[in-house]
Parts: C-alpha cells; structure tokens; sequence
C-alpha cells in the first residue's frame, strides 16, 4: 500500500487532493535505490504539471563526505503518481499499471459512475482538460506539418524544371 497523506494544493483542480511522496513511491514500486525516481520525475515535468501543480520541496541530506547537499522531494497527486507508474517499469509498476488500465475501461464503457453531481463536474472537467491537452497537440502537430511543408515549398521554388 503506498502511503497518501492530505495536502492541500494551490490548483482550483486539485484542491485538497491527497499526494503521495516520492520515496514512498519509488518503495512501493520496487525501486532499488528509492530516488531514482526522481530522475524519471524531472524528466515528465510538463506532463506532471499538466496535470495539476507539482508540490516540491527542498530538504537538506547529509553526503558521504558529512558535507550538506539540498534535493528537491516531490508529493504527487494521484493522477501524477498514476502516470508515473506507468512509466516506471518496474514489476511492481506493471501490475498496477494494468489495474489501473482495467479500471480505466471500465470508466470507459460506463461500467463506473459518478456517486453525486461533485463526482460527475469532476469527471466533467478532467474531460475537458484532456480535450485542451488534446487540442494543444494538435495545434502544435500542425505547425510543424505546416513548417515542414512551407520548408519543402521553399526548396521547389529554387528548383526549375528542365523542359
């Protein structure tokens, strides 16, 4: 079981929301050596922070040498901690991954529903934010399509057909 502790979060999307730490994660998950998560944190910063606020702090560890060091600790939302356990790859990581999957079809084929209007403006609004995620990427898709066209344009202007 991993450990899920209230923090309350400055996002309006995530407000309350519970967060787990990242060690606690990275134990649950089977992770050797627990902050080497933190590696594969650092490198889904946008798709964690699109999600909702990254809550990170910076602690003090003592080094090999007695010399002082500070490290960033992360506290994911449940979301953030689900999408990282998908990336994780560890055995641990699979299996919840495929729970998690499980469970996301069953959402998906209406199988699952809201137990009250709060539940249902809240499922609402993760549909839209994934419709503007959507959106995002499809806009950025075009241009570079649109880029790559206008360079390959470019390139046949110059050219002049022998005749």
């Amino acid at each position: 079981m991993i450990p899920i502790t209230a923090a309350p979060a400055a996002h309006p999307l995530a407000f309350s929301e519970s967060t787990v730490q990242d060690l606690n994660l990275a134990k649950a998950l089977g992770y050797e050596r627990a902050t080497n998560i933190r590696v594969l944190i650092k490198r889904n910063l946008p798709m964690l922070e699109a999600m909702g606020p990254l809550h990170q702090a910076e602690a003090m560890v003592v080094i090999g040498s007695g010399a002082q060091r500070a490290i960033t600790e992360y506290r994911l939302t449940r979301a953030q901690a689900a999408f990282i356990i998908a990336k994780a790859g560890t055995k641990r990581a699979d299996s919840l991954a495929v729970s998690i999957a499980e469970i996301f079809a069953m959402a998906a084929d209406a199988r699952l529903v809201p137990v009250d209007a709060a539940a249902a403006a809240e499922l609402e609004t993760v549909d839209q934010r994934q419709k503007t995620r959507l959106a995002a990427i499809v806009a950025e898709e075009q241009e570079a399509r649109s880029g790559a066209f206008a360079s390959l344009g470019r390139g046949r202007s110059r050219r002049r057909r022998k005749r």
